[in-house]
């Protein structure tokens, strides 16, 4: 397809949004939970624990809000702890209905850099987790936490997620990329190159609305980005298993520095599909 000139407004990527799980459940019973230990982890001197709550009832229920969590220590004495409620949002959950089946998540961190590494970590067994109705679900021999400098604590949950979501089938951003262009460029010229859409799923890529893209060269001191509408006047669709091949063009400003730049080529879409390469610019 020939490179048509149909400017569009410069393309941002939107900020990432958490999309919210359906909550609409009633609250889940104690008897409805089992309580069994999840994946652990360390990072940046700290070290992070994963309870998981599973609903073993016949019925979807909700956990939400922030547990109660008491304990046997080493020392034999059941105490309740007093976890902080904030300061990691590393394991930042949001509630959401449970299905059957279905499981919740409690997550723990402590740091483990205090008095120089040295002091010892203190592990708690024997777990009782209070939930929201004031109910109490005892938790498997087997689940332990520990605790080395403080110890905080998140809501019940699961991952949050964010949008993008992944694109609906048969949307342009379902394809992929390809670009051919020269190795350099001179300064002051217009950049000749091509892209190639291919659509590797088997539902036929739709290209109406005409998707938009964008195309840029990023150097020291020079940074030219630019979005237009593709050619869509022959082509409306990428067939399961086809492409569509299109002239590109970038005009290179006439003060751009001699050296290497960065080009990269994308849908105007957050999933993309995304495509960049090295190129050389030359005054001459």
């Amino acid at each position: 397809m020939p490179w048509v000139n149909r400017p569009l407004p410069r393309y941002e990527v939107p900020a990432p949004k958490v999309i919210p799980y359906p909550t609409s459940a009633s609250a889940c019973h104690a008897s409805e939970l089992r309580i069994s230990q999840g994946r652990g982890g360390a990072a940046a001197g700290t070290l992070y624990e994963r309870l998981v709550l599973t609903n073993i009832g016949v019925r979807t229920c909700l956990l939400r809000g922030y547990p109660t969590i008491s304990a046997l220590g080493p020392d034999g004495i059941r105490r309740a702890l007093r976890p902080h409620r904030e300061g990691f949002t590393f394991f930042y959950l949001v509630p959401t209905n449970l299905p059957s089946g279905g499981h919740s998540f409690i997550g723990f961190a402590t740091s483990d850099v205090c008095d120089n590494g040295t002091r010892p970590a203190t592990i708690y067994r024997q777990l009782s987790v209070g939930i929201a109705n004031g109910e109490t679900v005892h938790a498997g021999a087997g689940v332990r936490i520990t605790e080395v400098c403080g110890l905080y604590l998140s809501s019940f949950g699961v991952p949050a997620r964010y949008t993008p979501l992944a694109p609906a089938p048969g949307t342009p951003a379902t394809a992929t990329v390809r670009v051919q262009m020269p190795a350099s460029v001179r300064a002051g010229t217009v950049l000749h190159y091509t892209i190639t859409l291919s659509n590797p799923t088997k539902t036929s890529i739709t290209l109406r609305p005409c998707p938009g893209y964008t195309e840029g060269v990023y150097a020291s001191g020079l940074v030219v980005r630019r979005s237009f509408a593709l050619n869509c006047d022959a082509v409306h669709a990428i067939g399961t298993h086809e492409h569509a091949r299109y002239a590109m063009e970038l005009t290179v400003p006439s003060h751009a520095p001699a050296g290497v730049a960065k080009f990269s080529w994308s849908l105007n879409d957050p999933n993309g599909p995304f495509v960049g390469r090295i190129i050389r610019i030359s005054r001459r």
